[in-house]
C-alpha cells in the first residue's frame, strides 16, 4: 500500500496510547474518549482503502471502546489492523 507508513505511525500511536491505559501507567487523564479519537485519525487517512480489513479492524477497535471492553482486546485489534497493513510492530 503506496504510503502505509504514514498510517503505520497513526496505528502506533493509537496502539502506545492503548497500551498505556492497559498498563496503568498514571494516566488517568486518559478516557475512552481520547482513545476513539486516536482511532478515528486512522480511520480519517485516504491512504487506508475502503472496505479493507485495516478499515475493518480499525472499525472493531473504535467499536470495543465505545462498549467498554478491555484495553488489551482494543490493542489486540490494532495489531491486526497493523498486520493488514503489512507492517509489524518496530521501535523507530
Amino acid at each position: 500500500m503506496p504510503g502505509g507508513r504514514a498510517a503505520a505511525q497513526r496505528i502506533r500511536k493509537a496502539i502506545a496510547l492503548v497500551n498505556a491505559v492497559a498498563d496503568g501507567a498514571g494516566d488517568e487523564d486518559l478516557t475512552p474518549t481520547e482513545i476513539a479519537e486516536a482511532i478515528r485519525d486512522c480511520l480519517e487517512l485516504r491512504e487506508i482503502e475502503p472496505g479493507s480489513n485495516v478499515r475493518k479492524y480499525l472499525g472493531e477497535a473504535l467499536d470495543a471502546t465505545s462498549d467498554g471492553m478491555p484495553a488489551d482486546f482494543v490493542a489486540m485489534t490494532l495489531y491486526a489492523a497493523l498486520g493488514a497493513l503489512g507492517e509489524g510492530w518496530s521501535e523507530d
